[in-house]
C-alpha cells in the first residue's frame, strides 16, 4: 500500500516565487542603472580625451623638433615652419599630425601685451595655437635665435 507524504516528494521553488524574485531583480537593476548609468556608459570618455590630448602634444612636439633642428632664423620661421603648419582656420593632417590651426602668425610684444606686427616690423616671434577635435588648445611661441 502506498502512503502519501505531505510534500508529495516535490522539491524546488514555485512559479510564483520565481516570478517574485525576477520582478525584484528587475526593479533593483533599473534603479542601479539610473544611479550608475552615466558611469557605465561614459567611463571611456576620460581615456579618449587623454589620448587626444597626448596626440595634440605629440603634434606640437613634432613641430618643435622641426624648429629645433633648423637654423631658427626669421626666414625659416616665415617660409618653412609657418607654411608647413598651415594657414589659420584650416584642418591639417600632415607629417606633424592631425590638428586644427587657430593661430599661425607673427606677433610682437608692446609692453606686457601681445600685438600683431605691422608692415616692416621684424618677424621674430611666431605664435602657433593648435586645437584637437575635442576643443583642447595648445599654444607655443617660436622665436628667432
Amino acid at each position: 500500500m502506498r502512503t502519501f507524504s505531505k510534500d508529495n516528494g516535490q522539491e524546488g521553488f514555485s512559479l510564483l516565487e520565481i516570478i517574485a524574485v525576477l520582478t525584484v531583480v528587475a526593479v533593483l537593476g533599473a534603479l542601479m542603472f539610473q544611479l550608475f548609468g552615466d558611469s557605465f556608459t561614459k567611463s571611456s570618455e576620460p581615456i579618449d580625451r587623454l589620448k587626444k590630448a597626448l596626440l595634440l602634444q605629440q603634434t606640437m612636439e613634432n613641430i618643435t623638433e622641426d624648429y629645433e633642428s633648423s637654423s631658427q632664423t626669421s626666414a625659416f620661421l616665415d617660409t618653412t615652419l609657418r607654411v608647413n603648419i598651415g594657414p589659420e582656420g584650416t584642418d591639417q593632417n600632415n607629417a606633424y599630425g592631425q590638428y586644427h590651426v587657430i593661430n599661425n602668425r607673427f606677433i610682437k610684444f608692446a609692453g606686457q601685451t601681445e600685438a600683431n606686427i605691422a608692415l616692416g616690423d621684424a618677424r621674430e616671434n611666431l605664435k602657433v595655437t593648435l586645437r584637437n577635435d575635442v576643443g583642447e588648445n595648445l599654444t607655443t611661441l617660436f622665436t628667432v635665435q
